[in-house]
């Protein structure tokens, strides 16, 4: 897509430029309508993606059906929750629904919408009172009029009667590109830090632009961070630590992870870290890699004779030294989760015969210590996106996606409390549990999930 010498961009930019004002800059612009503690604005909840809901008071003995919606076909997104509206794709509709009462209108989608796609994300804007929906089509990020109200009984392709801009690696413009992205990655996925929209893109740059009409603000090219002289730098994930400012870029050149840390304000580069080609730690892609408190941690692994093993590793989000690193016994790596004090890793073990089994451990921030461990007799469930659904900290509770349902540990010492499972009908005339096929999002005193031919609000006794 070529942006560059559009004169009828320039001219609708300028026209919004001049609603924005002088006050609108890069950073500060996510004021109306403002958060609450309730919303889960994108995916991993905040820009460290820490999946971690701490004012959360979920019930210990079990959580009821407060209401559902069933589908045709499952395919789920993971959802993001503003203003108390639950906006989550399928595989054929996108669901605008109360997050306490499940009430509310699917978008039959079409062509792209829907496909292709990563996880979604919100923004609040000065223009907009309704604020901007922003869904990834691989190369392409489309920023949509996001009013509860407003979505048709069907979208096709990108929308154009409801998209306001598209960001892809070239620029910004404001009539829809000529195709889709390739392959969704969790590299496409927004962060919104500090009232801006940061994103990586899959062709290797850095955006950081402004929810109200995707103007630039910055934009990073990693070859330029590049340690290797001959092998490019792949584009994984990235996450936003506001404590210090700090975007932090993960990406792996050949087997081997390397981190950029990038200034939130005006994208200069602050450090890398390169393994170099090594076998000694291998780089892992989905929901390997959060940041909370100006501290970074990222997943690898290695083999040896012993068979695989997970490693974390902390960093230092300002300056990029390393810290501590655990290794764990783990066949497979699924998400983290991070509160205050700890680290939750869920992976699979190896198991000698059969499928493995989700194992969880709890690691101490401070020192990299196991504090417990937890196996569950089940196995992940699985996404559209790169990796299995991730666990979520609620409160004193650790909720674990797996294909029986939805499983609550205590955080205190991994105790089993309740796991949420219902039966589907299969077409021998069977019934098995469903699956849960997204993290699962807390939003008040709701837990939102999307599982087998159904999204599920939860609840205490149904309330």
């Amino acid at each position: 897509m070529n942006n560059a010498s559009s004169p009828r961009r320039r001219a609708v930019l300028a026209g919004v430029g001049t609603l924005l004002g002088a006050g609108a800059g890069c950073l500060g612009a996510d004021r109306t309508p403002a958060a609450s503690e309730a919303d889960w604005r994108m995916y991993g909840r905040d820009p460290g993606r820490t999946r971690f809901v701490p004012d959360a008071t979920l019930p210990r003995d079990g959580v009821e059906v407060a209401w559902s919606r069933s589908v045709s076909a499952s395919g789920w997104l993971p959802p993001v929750v503003a203003n108390g509206t639950v906006y989550c794709q399928s595989a054929n509709g996108l669901f605008v629904v109360d997050a306490e009462t499940g009430d509310g209108d699917v978008s039959n989608t079409y062509g792209g919408f829907g496909r292709s796609a990563g996880p979604m994300a919100f923004a609040s804007t000065t223009v907009y009172r309704d604020g901007v929906l922003l869904v990834p089509y691989g190369g392409v990020i489309a920023g949509y009029a996001a009013d509860p109200d407003g979505w048709p009984e069907s979208v096709s392709g990108l929308g154009d009667d409801l998209a306001r801009w598209w960001i892809d690696d070239e620029g910004v413009d404001v009539a829809p590109p000529g195709g889709f992205g390739a392959d969704a990655t969790l590299s496409g996925t927004p962060v919104v830090a500090d009232g801006t929209v940061v994103s990586l893109h899959p062709q290797g740059t850095v955006s950081a632009v402004t929810p109200d009409d995707g103007s630039e603000c910055w934009r990073y090219a990693l070859a330029a961070a590049n340690p290797d002289d001959e092998y490019s730098l792949v584009p994984i994930d990235h996450v936003v630590d506001t404590t210090t400012g700090t975007v932090v870029v993960k990406g792996r050149v050949l087997g081997g992870p390397v981190l950029v840390g990038l200034d939130l304000v005006d994208g200069t580069r602050q450090w890398t870290v390169g393994e170099g080609r090594t076998l000694e730690w291998r780089v892992e892609a989905g929901n390997s890699m959060t940041a909370r408190g100006g501290t970074v941690y990222t997943v690898g692994w290695t083999e040896s004779d012993s068979g695989r093993a997970v490693r974390i590793r902390e960093l230092d989000a300002a300056s990029g030294d390393r810290g501590w690193t655990r290794p764990l016994d783990r066949g497979a790596h699924v998400g983290l989760a991070v509160d205050e004090t700890t680290i939750y890793h869920v992976g699979t073990i190896e198991a000698d015969e059969g499928s493995d089994p989700i194992g969880v451990a709890a690691v101490d921030r401070e020192d990299g210590a196991v504090r417990w461990t937890e196996t569950l007799d089940d196995v992940p469930g699985s996404t559209l996106t790169e990796g299995d659904p991730p666990p979520t900290v609620a409160g004193d509770l650790l909720l674990v996606p797996g294909s029986a349902g939805l499983h609550a540990l205590a955080t205190a010492d991994g105790e089993r409390l309740w796991t949420f499972t219902e039966t589907v009908g299969t077409s021998g005339g069977g019934e098995i549990e469903r699956a849960a096929l997204t993290p699962a999002i807390v939003a008040g005193d709701r837990i939102v999930i999307g599982t087998t031919l159904m999204l599920y609000g939860l609840g205490d006794d149904g309330d």
